[in-house]
């Protein structure tokens, strides 16, 4: 197939182009600047230059693609996510960057396949319930309207045998993850820095099982709709702390007190702290795939375990 890549060089876009470039895919990349394409050529891709934000300029990027993954995201540093306006760029690729795919994709006719990474943590807080798209109603913090407007505007590109697909991830981590590192910093410190109750469910997925979920969604006969990619074990938060604990070395680490996470995180407080006991289970029906991380216990522990991922500078 010939697909057509957002978010190519960043944490997710890198192994699912990896992936598909691998399983023989001819992958056409949204390219930025030369730098950009540099990258995206190292890779394997094609770079195309254009801009997301001119469905004009999108028509000739997308003409003869078969498939077209929006992956671009711009997440803010930990430190400013408290703030609402250091989402706005965010919420402009997701929100306008997704609906001006979609209408250049309908445009020049002959992709079937449209696939958008969404977030899980559109969920209301439900306990210990278990939750998933076909069961739960949504109910967003600010800083995620934007992905269910995107979720929209894919679920406009399905029919006439077109597919759109919204995958809705937990909070991905692995080795390749910059957060990941964050995280296990301040482990190392004695801090677990995950915000909301000890009792709290935590959905989180590895950043490769999310790219497999990806090339799943893509080459599989997966009907559109919005599915959930977490791991097969949502773990309490408290059970988390102590995963990364072992993961550093240490007996435990002390969570940020709750009144300090909240000034910390601002806004975004509203959707982390909440409990998700998501499963993962309609992909599974309608796919082969499967997490090879089946929850954080274990992934951390994988992190810890593999000397010979380098941590970065």
């Amino acid at each position: 197939m010939e697909i057509f890549v957002t978010g190519a060089t960043r944490v997710l876009g890198r192994p699912v182009v990896q992936a598909l470039v691998d399983g023989g895919h001819r992958v056409r990349a949204l390219s930025r600047s030369e730098e950009n394409a540099a990258a995206l050529r190292e890779l394997g891709a094609n770079p195309v230059a254009a801009s997301l934000f001119e469905v004009e300029s999108l028509k000739p990027a997308l003409t003869g693609s078969d498939a077209s993954l929006h992956l671009a995201t711009k997440i803010p540093p930990t430190m400013k996510m408290g703030r609402l306006s250091a989402w706005q760029e965010n919420d402009h690729i997701r929100r306008e960057g997704a609906r001006n795919l979609v209408e250049a994709a309908l445009a020049v006719g002959g992709i079937q396949t449209f696939i958008y990474p969404s977030f899980a943590f559109v969920y209301p807080d439900s306990g210990d319930r278990w939750i998933d798209a076909d069961t739960t109603r949504v109910q967003p913090a600010a800083t995620l309207h934007s992905t269910l407007d995107a979720e929209v505007a894919v679920a406009s590109f399905a029919g006439n045998e077109r597919r759109g697909i919204s995958l809705r991830l937990g909070a991905f981590y692995g080795p390749e993850s910059p957060a990941t590192w964050e995280f296990l910093s301040y482990a190392r410190r004695g801090i677990g820095a995950f915000p909301g109750s000890l009792d709290a469910y935590l959905p989180q997925i590895w950043v490769r099982d999310v790219a497999s979920a990806i090339v799943a969604a893509l080459t599989q006969p997966v009907p559109s709709g919005i599915y959930d990619i977490v791991d097969d074990e949502p773990l309490r938060r408290g059970d988390m702390l102590d995963a990364v604990a072992h993961a550093v070395g240490r007996k435990h680490v002390r969570p940020l007190p709750d009144l300090l996470m909240r000034m910390l995180l601002g806004t975004k407080y509203d959707d982390m702290h909440r409990s998700l006991r998501i499963s993962n289970r309609r992909f599974k029906e309608v796919s082969s795939w499967q997490p090879t991380v089946s929850n954080a216990r274990v992934g951390w522990t994988r992190i810890a375990e593999e000397g010979r991922v380098a941590e970065p500078d």
